[in-house]
């Protein structure tokens, strides 16, 4: 792969003979043919040829956000590909290399965080600057050796939290006003008092293996599916409570969900995501006798107040999300005939406004937490039986 660049001009010197006097014999001057400058090489592969020898690597990243960043569909439905401001951090490696890569297809791909050299941040932008010529791959771990397939680069901004600031923090520019704030992960963890660990302590926790097929066995190797098996991370990070409260004639429940791990505010990443607080009634055969939702969100509205894709928000509506450490509580009326409640947190990739507005079929919600209530009845008044979890 090359490097997308101008070419580079030659500068040719010719020398001439002085004027009015007779020629003198001299040994030939040797011939130098002019010769084309040569262009670094871009020492990119394919996440596939990583595999041959990092394949646990590999198979975490597969099942990540970063291997399917290209293919968003919100990413998609805002022209994916033809904005630098969203390619930068979709398809990072489009701004070094021909744009008809195929390697772009990757979305955050080994070399789009490997090849990192440095990251910048100035007033909430950050820039990228990128090592592709020299075909060295950057890391945290410091006793690797280079070999035949790639040399290898101590980095300790690897395992710093600014290396993820690059694209985990976004301000969008409006027309109307000052920027919008659409991804704000980076800069809620520096404000907090709980950022003793950095983004990747947690979204990459290692644990024993090989960094690379028939090397040492490691205590502590990276994991790069950031959320953990089955979305572990997820649902360890949300605390969820349900209890009855009798009170005269009527049966209430009380929730109260936390913000039990993150650093940052939750959900967090693109605005307009959803944590759905989902209380549902139940009679002795389990048929649903009523619903009710709360949900925890950053919601941006356009000119018309109604919620929009970021690009075409001018402001923020309101911002209910759980601030790390936090603690919500709820009230709900449970009607008389029920037997039981259900109670479950849901996270909704994208608002059903949103997916609407860009044509796109919202994924459908995920569950993070549940637990199931049984109601008994005494004396015509209600009594909580307790609680039980509810796995996923």
């Amino acid at each position: 792969m090359k490097l997308a660049r101008s070419p580079l001009a030659l500068a040719v010197l010719l020398a001439c003979g002085e004027s009015g006097q007779p020629p003198q014999k001299k040994d030939p001057a040797p011939r130098v043919d002019p010769v084309a400058p040569q262009q670094a090489v871009a020492e990119v592969r394919s996440a596939v040829r990583c595999e041959e020898c990092h394949e646990p690597y590999v198979r975490g990243w597969e099942a990540s956000a970063h291997a399917q960043a290209a293919a968003s569909p919100y990413y998609r439905a805002l022209g994916g590909g033809d904005d630098p401001r969203c390619d930068r951090c979709h398809q990072p490696l489009r701004a070094a290399l021909d744009r008809d890569e195929p390697i772009h297809e990757e979305g955050v791909t080994c070399d789009a965080c490997h090849a990192i050299r440095d990251v910048k941040l100035d007033a909430g932008v950050a820039a990228i600057d990128f090592d592709l010529t020299s075909n060295r791959k950057y890391g945290p771990l410091c006793d690797a050796r280079d070999h035949y397939f790639h040399r290898v680069g101590c980095s300790s901004l690897h395992a710093e939290s600014r290396f993820c600031a690059a694209c985990h923090t976004l301000a969008w520019p409006t027309q109307a006003g000052p920027k919008l704030p659409v991804i704000t992960d980076f800069d809620e963890w520096q404000a907090n008092d709980l950022n003793s660990s950095s983004c990747q302590e947690c979204h990459m926790a290692g644990e024993p293996g090989e960094v690379a097929r028939g090397w040492i066995t490691r205590e502590n190797v990276s994991r790069h599916d950031l959320f953990g098996n089955d979305l572990e991370l997820r649902r360890i990070g949300v605390g969820l409570r349900a209890t009855l409260s009798p009170e005269e004639d009527a049966l209430w429940l009380d929730v109260e969900v936390t913000n039990l791990a993150a650093a940052h505010s939750i959900p967090a990443g693109l605005a307009g995501r959803r944590l759905v607080l989902l209380v549902r009634a139940l009679d002795p055969e389990g048929a649903e006798l009523g619903r009710e939702e709360r949900s925890y969100a950053r919601i941006l509205v356009d000119g018309e107040g109604q919620e929009a894709p970021f690009i075409r928000a001018i402001r923020v509506e309101s911002d209910s999300r759980l601030a790390p450490g936090e603690r919500r509580h709820e009230r709900f009326k449970v009607p008389a005939a029920a037997a039981s409640a259900s109670v479950e947190v849901l996270r909704r990739g994208v608002a059903p406004a949103v997916a609407e507005a860009l044509g796109i079929t919202p994924a459908a919600d995920s569950q993070v937490a549940a637990v199931d209530v049984a109601i008994e009845r005494k004396d015509r008044r209600y009594s909580g039986s307790g609680r039980r979890p509810r796995s996923p």
